[in-house]
């Protein structure tokens, strides 16, 4: 395991609130206001940023997996999440108990 892991756990377990709150406000707020509003804007904004922080959180979860922080397992996981709306919840909490574990 890397030196630098509970440091890339932090990281993560940050990122996938980020990530998860972005793709809340995209599926529950930017969606439905383009559709029913008919005002694409909220999209346009919400959405590359979910995006940035989807591929960010990927990244991240890479080398945390090659690091050896994060089982390969539990990151595929936290990646099935991250394609869930409130599902870095979940993925949060599964890596504050990783991070647990390691200190």
């Amino acid at each position: 395991m890397s030196k630098f892991a509970p440091r890339i756990l932090k990281h993560l377990s940050f990122l996938t609130l980020l990530e998860g709150g972005s793709l809340i406000a995209l599926v529950l707020i930017a969606v439905p206001i383009k559709y029913q509003l008919g005002e694409p804007l909220a999209v346009q904004i919400i959405g590359p940023i979910h995006g940035a922080f989807f591929v960010w959180t990927v990244g991240t979860l890479l080398v945390a997996a090659f690091a050896r922080a994060l089982p390969w397992r539990k990151a595929g996981l936290v990646f099935l999440a991250a394609l869930i709306p409130f599902g870095g919840l979940w993925s949060h909490r599964l890596i504050d108990r990783e991070r647990a574990k390691k200190a």
